[in-house]
């Protein structure tokens, strides 16, 4: 039992919580639970597991959200919960996946009413936006971090990132570094608006990600960096690729190098045989959305073109 949890008088409803568990159900409790039956969730919150009836493959994405590492101190605690979220179904996402339910973790260092409730908001946020229901997770005390497991169920064919072949055109969902001018906003001015909400609430590309799964031959996010995630997928490839830096579409030429370094746009780098990308570029018109083609596989290793910066660092949970 958390020590924190016990006998904390809640001003707003004058309910005690004696427990983590009172604190589960109030704050935890009952988010995207109209969406149970249809996503195959027998059993959620409240059992000691979880019960999913499913017939097929099933996707499943943890990552772990700690803050000074993946989120500043001073974020909010919908933007904490939203992006916690999304960060998992990303991955998701670039397998072309359509989520069905996720489980949460959460360690907090103390417990305040009114920060529980609005990381609930980002949560039922997020749920809403994709039909997502919470259905389990843990609660405990220390440095504030929070874990999230996503499941999906895949669609007809699953995007690996080892099946690039050479030849395939190097692709881009869509421009690099709004995250990037989002933290240096919310940095600055402490405010959620238009220029810091692409960092503190990122988008998965879910939709994007169904729309290519026929037709890319491999595909990862680019959470980490353009170079870094690139060269995951030519070492599971195993072909290299020749990358353009002048075809990237990025946020502001002004820090061009920045927003190729940053990572956490989330964006899809994918491939796609040449003779298949009339055919994908018309199934993303459907979704109102483009593709950027940036290079080529081939050779055995990766080659930059137009590299105008130097060498373009990549991001390290441990540098």
């Amino acid at each position: 039992m958390v020590e924190w949890a016990q006998q904390v008088c809640l001003k707003d409803t004058q309910v005690k919580i004696s427990s983590e568990f009172s604190i589960i159900k109030k704050y935890l409790s009952g988010i995207g639970t109209s969406y149970l039956k249809t996503n195959g969730v027998e059993l959620s919150v409240g059992d000691d597991c979880a019960v999913l009836a499913t017939k097929s493959k099933l996707l499943i994405s943890t990552d772990t959200s700690v803050v000074g590492v993946h989120f500043l101190k001073s974020m909010p605690a919908k933007a904490v919960a939203y992006r916690a979220v999304a960060t998992a179904l990303s991955d998701i996402a670039a397998m072309g996946g359509q989520p069905v339910a996720f489980s949460l973790s959460l360690v907090m260092p103390n417990f305040k009413s009114d920060w529980m409730r609005d990381f609930r908001r980002g949560l039922q946020k997020i749920s809403k936006e994709f039909k997502l229901p919470l259905i389990g997770g843990d609660l405990s005390k220390g440095p504030l971090q929070v874990g999230v497991t996503v499941l999906g169920k895949p669609s007809k064919k699953i995007i690996l990132r080892s099946n690039a072949k050479p030849g395939d055109l190097l692709c881009l969902s869509d421009a690099l570094g709004y995250a990037y001018l989002g933290l240096k906003e919310f940095k600055s001015s402490g405010l959620l608006n238009n220029k810091s909400k692409p960092y503190l609430f990122p988008t998965a590309q879910i939709n994007y990600g169904l729309k290519i799964s026929s037709i890319a031959s491999s595909a990862i996010d680019v959470s980490d960096g353009i170079i870094q995630d690139l060269s995951h997928l030519i070492s599971s490839s195993g072909v290299g690729c020749n990358l353009d830096l002048e075809k990237i579409p990025v946020a502001a030429k002004k820090y061009t190098k920045q927003c190729l370094e940053f990572g956490d746009d989330y964006q899809i780098l994918f491939t796609v045989p040449p003779k298949k990308l009339s055919t994908l570029e018309a199934k993303l018109k459907s979704i109102k959305k483009k593709c950027h083609t940036i290079g080529i596989m081939g050779g055995n290793k990766l080659i930059i073109s137009n590299n105008n910066f130097g060498p373009i660092k990549n991001w390290d949970h441990f540098r």
